[in-house]
Order: C-alpha cells, then sequence, then structure tokens
C-alpha cells in the first residue's frame, strides 16, 4: 500500500526510541528493585571469601537461605577486599557493577537506557559480578579473558571460537588451582547441585527436550552472534542476570531485546530458536531472489540469407 512503509518506519522509531525503554522500565519496577535483594550477590560472595580465608567451607554460606555457588577462582577476586567492613567491600563490588555496565553500553554503542535492560540491571542491582566478566569478554584478549573466566567459570563458553584466549584462560586456572579449595567444590556437586534447587533455571536445561534444537539453532546463528546466546540458552541453573551475556548480540535487534528483557523461563532457547528459523528463511529468500532464471531464452531467429545473384 502506497505510504504505509513511513508508517512502518515510524512506528518502528517510536518502538525503539520510547516503546523499548518504557518495557525496560516497567520490568526493572515490577521484578528487579526490590529492596530486599540490593546488593544480595555482592554480599554473598564477600561472606564466602571470608569463610574460605579463616578456613571454612565457603559453599556453606547462605544468603536469605540461598546457598553459596561460584566455582573456587571467584574467591580470588573477593579475597583483596576481605580486610575490609563488609560494608565498605560491598559497596566497592556494586560500584565495579555499575561501572562495567556503564561501559559495556557505551563500548557496544547502545542507547543510555539499556543500563535497564532488566538482565544487566538484575545483575547490577544484586551486585553479582556477571557484567564484570561481560565487559572483560568484550574487550577482547586472552589476559581479559582469563579474568572473565576466572569470575565466572560459564564465561567460557562463549570463547569458544577464541581458542587462544580460551587456551590462556584454561593455563590460568590450572595454575591456580593448587591455591583453592576444589575438593570442598567437587563435594558439593560443583556448586551446582545445590544451586538447582533455588536457581530461577531459564535455559533449555529446564525442559531436556529442547537441548538439541536450541543446540542445532546455535549452530546456524554461529556467525550472528551465538556464542553470546550460549550461556543462556544451555547453561544448567541459569539465573535471569546470565540472559545479560547476550547483550553484545543485541546491537540492531530491539525485538530480541525486548523478548529477553522478560523475566520467563524457556524465553532464550525458544528465542533462539525462532531467530534461527527466521534467518533460514532468509536465506532461502535471498537466495530465490538471486538465482538465474531456470527457463532456457527463447530461440533466436537466424539472420537473414543474402539472395542469390545470378552469373
Amino acid at each position: 500500500m502506497i505510504g504505509s512503509r513511513p508508517v512502518i518506519d515510524r512506528f518502528r522509531l517510536a518502538f525503539e526510541r520510547v516503546g523499548l525503554p518504557a518495557w525496560f522500565v516497567v520490568i526493572d519496577a515490577l521484578w528487579i528493585a526490590k529492596p530486599d535483594a540490593l546488593a544480595i550477590d555482592a554480599r554473598h560472595y564477600q561472606r564466602a571469601a571470608s569463610v574460605w580465608l579463616a578456613g571454612g567451607n565457603p559453599w556453606s554460606v547462605t544468603e536469605s537461605g540461598v546457598p553459596y555457588a561460584a566455582g573456587p577462582h571467584t574467591l580470588l577476586f573477593y579475597a583483596p577486599t576481605s580486610v575490609l567492613p563488609l560494608a565498605v567491600s560491598v559497596t566497592i563490588w556494586m560500584l565495579i557493577g555499575v561501572a562495567a555496565s556503564v561501559w559495556l553500553v557505551r563500548r557496544l554503542h547502545l542507547p543510555w537506557w539499556y543500563l535497564l535492560f532488566p538482565p544487566l540491571a538484575h545483575a547490577m542491582w544484586n551486585g553479582n559480578p556477571q557484567n564484570l566478566a561481560l565487559a572483560l569478554l568484550v574487550a577482547g584478549g586472552p589476559i581479559a579473558a582469563a579474568l572473565a573466566v576466572g569470575l565466572k567459570l560459564y564465561a567460557g563458553l562463549p570463547l569458544i571460537g577464541r581458542w587462544r584466549d580460551l587456551i590462556v584462560a584454561g593455563i590460568v586456572l590450572v595454575v591456580t588451582v593448587p591455591f583453592l579449595p576444589w575438593q570442598l567444590y567437587l563435594e558439593q556437586g560443583l556448586g551446582v547441585g545445590s544451586h538447582l534447587a533455588s536457581a530461577w533455571n531459564g535455559s533449555a536445561w529446564r525442559v531436556p527436550l529442547l537441548i538439541p534444537p536450541t543446540l542445532l539453532a546455535l549452530w546456524i546463528l554461529r556467525r550472528r552472534g551465538a556464542e553470546w546466546f550460549v550461556v543462556p540458552a544451555v547453561f544448567p541453573a541459569t539465573q535471569f542476570y546470565y540472559v545479560a551475556m547476550a547483550l553484545p548480540a543485541l546491537v540492531g535487534r530491539p525485538l530480541i531485546a525486548a523478548a529477553l528483557a522478560l523475566p520467563m523461563i524457556l524465553m532464550t532457547p525458544l528465542v533462539v530458536i525462532a531467530f534461527a528459523a527466521w534467518t533460514v528463511y532468509e536465506g532461502r529468500a535471498r537466495r530465490t531472489t538471486t538465482a538465474p532464471p531456470t527457463t532456457a531464452p527463447p530461440p533466436t531467429a537466424p539472420p537473414p540469407t543474402e539472395p542469390a545473384v545470378s552469373p
């Protein structure tokens, strides 16, 4: 219909500039900004590190009934701030999380209001080091990758394909193994056993039948940011803030950002499957429109012959 394209463009701009940030604010207000959850993870991680340094079992530490579940290497990052009063160290880690989030949004050239993207805001509100780990991955380089994996072991999954960074991170992890309570960690079921009961668990592991199609979809999207979707899509015992790992793949994709902003279990694997299906459809449509015609051109008439001239 004539004139419909400008209407669609105006609607798209209104959605991106007004609708999407308003959507983020509503979800943050209803689901994220709970006073009892403010700084809960920063406090939890710091207390676990302090117990470990005192010779105790960090995975016995609970916060609001939730057991500590991070990997042993995370304790190293919180050891230096254990010398400070708990309130001071928690404040420092909260500020680090906010600074990492601001840097991420600027580095990815996203509008400032993407700081309100609910999974990102969730990690900031809780004081979880998730956003710092993501910032290190986006910064790039083997040292940053090693620090990211040390903070969050699952940060190694987006490094698949960045083999040099993954190898360096692995070497750093191995070197620090003798200084960490791995035996206790193994006895706790890698932290996942106690964590499954309290985890939001929004990945395909919630319904294992979804794992094969989700993995296939990630392979289809391997050139469209699959490495950033892999953690929230298929990592066991996910929390909602894990979805922030997808942020680099959301640049220029506001509809996907709107869907992943919703704190619904299975949202990420379903979005990944739908995105992969659309990618396949687009590819086929593009090949169809650019393919040469299959019918042969009509035969051309032979050139006229000169009439014979009698001698």
